[in-house]
């Protein structure tokens, strides 16, 4: 287990328990996601950190929504941390990336789809060292990639890019950590209340079973009056308004698409069924005003949040007084600090 430094015994001796339950509760699924609330947050650390606790004891994959483990940040120039890939890791990149790697790798397969960057590649690294690791840019794609890496590995890692969070939905990945920080804003009320607002939709309540199997196989706008599910007379969601010329009343929606500010503050006295929390795209003041009564088919399964006090331009925050505060409201929840 990691010692953690800090010079209160009593506080270091909490934080060190929930080191131990993040890997524990880690090592026991079968696909983790790494889903940084903002650019920079400190996802690549946290899956070097869980890659680091668990290599001995799990035969691990690692993709990403996205491309991660570039040296430099794109947009602001800074140094970032490389993905390592032990030797027999499964990772996934694309032929651009392939071509300039330096670890030897073997390749399992090559995609017929394509990306920004070329095709996808599937391989499995044959030494130790670091790589670029790009992946699928939808969710169906995700499932098929992971369902694939699962043949060579017990555990897959998603590492999650910049409000992409759709590709790590609970129907993909069966545990989630969320990793927040200073590159979300300087200002520590700021990244306690977006972070406890993303715990908050990640925990939203589901719907029975039977309701969930229903419409989990219905893609557009259905609406019910309690009896039964019926497809909408709109093209979508974003022609909501036009539910009242067609005299529809309903009690409950269905949206398999997003949900979106607008879209809520017209439906804001109704139920409301989205698929997960990925599909949620409504500000936390929107969401605060209208109180809306929203159901998953699916909640995530939240296992742990990192912090990383560090910002792209330089400035450090106190992260030990953000993960007692964070803790305040989520007492339940493990929170670390990868880099201690």
């Amino acid at each position: 287990m990691t010692q953690m430094y800090i010079d209160d015994p009593n506080v270091s001796d909490k934080f060190n328990v929930d080191v131990e339950r993040i890997i524990s509760t880690a090592e026991k699924l079968k696909t983790l996601a790494i889903i940084g609330l903002e650019k920079n947050t400190g996802k690549t650390e946290t899956l070097n950190f869980i890659v680091k606790h668990l290599k001995n004891r799990k035969k691990i994959s690692i993709t990403s929504i996205g491309t991660d483990g570039e040296e430099k940040d794109l947009v602001y120039g800074t140094l970032k941390p490389s993905v390592y890939v032990e030797a027999g890791f499964v990772y996934t990149t694309t032929e651009y990336f392939f071509r300039k790697r330096k670890v030897l790798s073997e390749i399992l397969h090559v995609s017929q789809q394509s990306t920004a960057t070329g095709r996808l590649v599937i391989a499995r690294a044959l030494e130790s060292g670091k790589v670029v690791i790009s992946g699928p840019p939808t969710v169906e794609w995700m499932k098929d990639v992971v369902a694939f890496m699962h043949r060579y590995s017990d555990m897959v890692i998603i590492d999650g890019a910049l409000s992409r969070f759709s590709q790590a939905t609970p129907f993909v990945a069966d545990g989630i950590i969320l990793a927040t920080g200073a590159a979300y804003s300087l200002n520590k009320s700021e990244i306690i209340k977006h972070t406890r607002y993303i715990y908050t939709l990640a925990s939203l309540p589901t719907v029975d079973k039977q309701t969930a199997n229903i419409l989990d196989e219905l893609n557009g706008v259905y609406i019910s009056d309690g009896e039964k599910w019926d497809k909408a007379p709109i093209e979508s969601a974003l022609n909501i308004s036009q539910l009242e010329t067609f005299g529809k009343t309903f009690k409950s929606i269905y949206i398999s698409g997003a949900l979106t500010d607008s879209i809520l503050r017209y439906l804001h006295d109704r139920e409301i069924i989205v698929r997960d929390f990925t599909k949620i795209f409504v500000t936390q003041e929107t969401y605060n005003k209208y109180k809306p009564n929203i159901k998953v088919l699916r909640n995530a399964n939240i296992i742990g949040i990192t912090v990383n006090p560090l910002s792209p331009n330089g400035y450090s925050l106190d992260s030990i007084s953000i993960i007692r505060e964070l803790k305040n409201h989520l007492p339940t929840l493990p929170i670390i600090d990868v880099k201690l």
